[in-house]
């Protein structure tokens, strides 16, 4: 990963983001010791992501936005620990990965949709 994003500013970075990248598609894995690497979603519209101090949770969306995509998942992140982000050459986030309380980490890829490149 490129950089780490501090946790005070996490709510901020995390509205920038969404309103940049919606849209885009997003793969969700989920990494744990326990059970190794999973994929929860594979490339589906990025739909957001947010960040609740007082319960101290994060959550990632996607789908929902197109009678393509009508249902959403959300995935939830306890506990989250260490926000850091990968960029493309050209400056794009294409990656983020979240580091829960307990170790599980959180990898969402972002790419443009066909459509939305230049």
């Amino acid at each position: 990963m490129d950089a780490q994003i501090a946790q005070s500013q996490w709510t901020h970075f995390l509205n920038d983001l969404v309103k940049t990248y919606h849209g885009y598609e997003a793969q969700l894995e989920i990494i744990g010791g326990d059970f190794g690497d999973q994929e929860e979603a594979a490339w589906l519209p990025f739909t957001g992501i947010s960040y609740d101090a007082h319960h101290q949770q994060m959550f990632v969306t996607v789908g929902g936005i197109s009678s393509r995509y009508p249902v959403h998942l959300t995935h939830m992140i306890p506990a989250p620990q260490r926000l850091s982000i990968r960029r493309t050459p050209a400056g794009e986030i294409d990656a983020l990965l979240i580091v829960s309380e307990n170790k599980t980490e959180t990898l969402v890829h972002l790419r443009r949709q066909p459509q939305l490149t230049a």
